[in-house]
């Protein structure tokens, strides 16, 4: 498989920073307080292998088909314009739904987030403070989110068809959803919009040659945007910390896992650079740290509705709580905090499936990420830009947890067995 074949070009990002991520965890300067490490590295390495099977077996099947669906191959300019107006008009109703405002506060809701902008860290607390009411229906949130959750996947794949006026709207949108998420003092907005943006426009490259000179600006511009990333990443999370405890070890100890100060790897890196190294290791590895300690929990049922957040509320509808049962509200007797430490998405979905059956959902994810790439290069198919973009994104954060999915699950609901059915089971061989 060559690194730049456009076929093969996503599944070698998704897998090349899982196994960056995977680097980090083992050489990072951490005593790790579990003796899961060996299983969780042949655990992880399989999901890999699955994900990698998955995608070729996804890609080459769809490759050999004739493309017969007829729903939601293209955009019309009048569903465009309809989403774009929807947005527009609804938008609101999400970030108040979020920040448990009045739908019209838009002072309140600008002042509030502006409080995390300034302060990052008291942002972050103002954001898991549960105790205020929502003020905006969960049935009303619903029925826009199904819609408004693929906005930005659409606006970045339509941006060439967008008119002017779309793109200063688009562009405003974009800059008040970063506002949101940092106003809350948290960088998640910030790197999936970024990912968002490399998987929308990774497509438009299927007829360009990759010789030698093309591959080194590839490289430079993804070292480009990590470091951008990683330098957003780091300025949030120093302002979340109190100044007092700057170049303090103290601040990165996990539970019980502490820093190991003697380790090598601090003469390597620059005693400048030790801070953002660590806020690193913490944001790239806690979450598989903590897939190490769910080993060592049993398995209960969540009825299949405990792999994100938003399932969980979902739930909740029915009069079904099914978060004591997951193994991220379980591990608080392993001193690990459900609502400040996060999870990698392997214990989200073991929380459904148990961990055998894990590596068997990254198959499955896999084999949506290579069929809707390979719809997507093969037959420009609107539909499957969406499911290639979900997906990729699910399994880039495999090491942080299941917050995007969350964060488009209501959209996915319909879209992914639209795709499924009407993608997938409908071809005829050629």
């Amino acid at each position: 498989m060559k690194i730049f074949n456009i076929r093969y070009l996503p599944l070698s990002i998704v897998i090349g920073f899982n196994l960056f991520t995977l680097f980090i965890f083992y050489t990072a300067p951490m005593d790790w307080k579990t003796d899961n490490l060996l299983a969780f590295f042949f655990f992880s390495m399989l999901c890999q292998l699955m994900v990698y099977v998955g995608y070729k077996q996804g890609f080459k099947k769809i490759a050999k088909k004739r493309f017969k669906a007829k729903s939601l191959r293209a955009l019309t300019a009048k569903q465009l314009n309809f989403l774009f107006g929807f947005y527009a008009v609804t938008v609101l109703i999400k970030y108040a739904y979020i920040l448990r405002f009045q739908i019209l506060d838009i002072k309140g809701m600008f002042y509030f987030l502006s409080i995390g902008l300034y302060d990052s860290h008291l942002g972050y607390q103002l954001s898991l403070d549960s105790t205020r009411p929502y003020t905006v229906s969960w049935s009303l949130y619903f029925i826009t989110a199904v819609i408004n959750q693929g906005f930005f996947i659409v606006g970045f794949t339509h941006w060439s068809k967008l008119n002017k006026i779309k793109k200063i709207l688009f562009l405003f949108f974009v800059a008040a959803e970063m506002f949101f998420w940092l106003g809350r003092g948290t960088n998640f907005g910030v790197i999936i919009m970024i990912t968002t943006f490399v998987f929308s426009v990774i497509y438009k490259l299927s007829t360009v040659k990759f010789d030698l000179k093309r591959q080194v600006f590839f490289i430079f511009l993804v070292i480009v945007m990590l470091v951008t990333s990683v330098s957003v990443f780091s300025y949030i999370m120093g302002n979340r910390r109190d100044n007092s405890t700057f170049n303090d070890y103290s601040q990165f100890q996990l539970g019980l896992a502490t820093v190991n100060e003697y380790s090598p790897v601090f003469a390597v890196i620059p005693q400048p650079l030790h801070d953002t190294y660590m806020y690193m290791v913490s944001y790239l590895t806690q979450g598989y740290y903590h897939t190490c300690l769910a080993f060592d929990l049993d398995y209960r049922s969540t009825f299949f509705m405990g792999n994100n957040p938003a399932i969980i509320e979902f739930a909740k509808i029915f009069n079904v709580d099914v978060w004591p049962n997951t193994y991220m509200f379980r591990l608080r007797e392993k001193g690990v905090d459900p609502l400040v430490n996060w999870h990698s998405a392997y214990t989200w979905f073991a929380s459904d499936f148990t961990f055998v059956g894990v590596p068997f959902i990254m198959l499955f994810l896999g084999y949506c990420f290579g069929a809707s790439w390979s719809y997507t290069i093969i037959h420009n198919d609107f539909l499957s830009k969406i499911i290639f973009i979900a997906v990729g994104n699910i399994l880039l954060l495999t090491f942080a947890n299941n917050t995007y999915l969350s964060s488009i699950f209501y959209m996915i609901m319909w879209v992914g067995p639209l795709w499924y059915f009407t993608r997938i089971k409908t071809f005829k061989a050629s």
